[in-house]
């Protein structure tokens, strides 16, 4: 019996939501950049791929980037992972460090402005310290309204941008995050 057009085209649409489905629920999520906080690595509109995969046998180190949820926002959070559990973090005169060393972090847009504080404290066990890489203009961790952010409600780590066209392709994590120089 030959298929209809209208019918082979519902089929494919059918198989297509089954695959989306499947990709959404149990391997990533396709995310529109909103907003400037993680500027100069992403832009408003971008549109970037998490996965969740590698969270079953990976935990979120230093440097990479995450989505995440919260009660304090609508929709996912796109911030870089800058302390883990155990950690403790300190900002001072607008310098972070981490366990006492001064985080060299060649990607942020610029410094955080001096009158950027935040007394030591240490990340709970299974939380992490996320923030923007626009530090001056980043809903992130040092918002006591989200602060540290349980594993559980990361969604996913940030791999591949899809746009714009001419910055296609993986987005790595920067390790920079790890280097120090001198205790604070």
């Amino acid at each position: 019996m030959k298929k209809t057009f209208l019918r082979e085209w519902l089929e494919w649409l059918a198989l297509a939501s089954v695959v989306a489905s499947v990709f959404i629920l149990f391997i990533g999520r396709i995310i529109v950049i909103s907003g400037d906080s993680m500027r100069p690595t992403l832009a408003d509109g971008d549109i970037v791929v998490t996965e969740k995969l590698s969270g079953i046998w990976h935990q979120p180190e230093p440097g990479e980037i995450y989505g995440f949820t919260c009660a304090a926002a609508e929709g996912i959070l796109i911030k870089r992972v800058v302390a883990l559990p155990g950690d403790q973090i300190a900002i001072v005169s607008g310098t972070l460090s981490v366990n006492g060393l001064v985080q060299q972090e060649s990607y942020i847009n610029g410094i955080m402005g001096p009158w950027t504080n935040l007394e030591p404290l240490l990340v709970p066990t299974d939380r992490y310290f996320l923030m923007g890489d626009n530090r001056d203009h980043s809903l992130d961790s040092r918002d006591p309204a989200i602060g540290s952010v349980p594993r559980v409600q990361m969604q996913g780590r940030v791999v591949w941008r899809l746009w714009p066209l001419s910055e296609f392709g993986p987005v790595t994590a920067r390790q920079e995050g790890r280097e120090h120089s001198e205790g604070l």
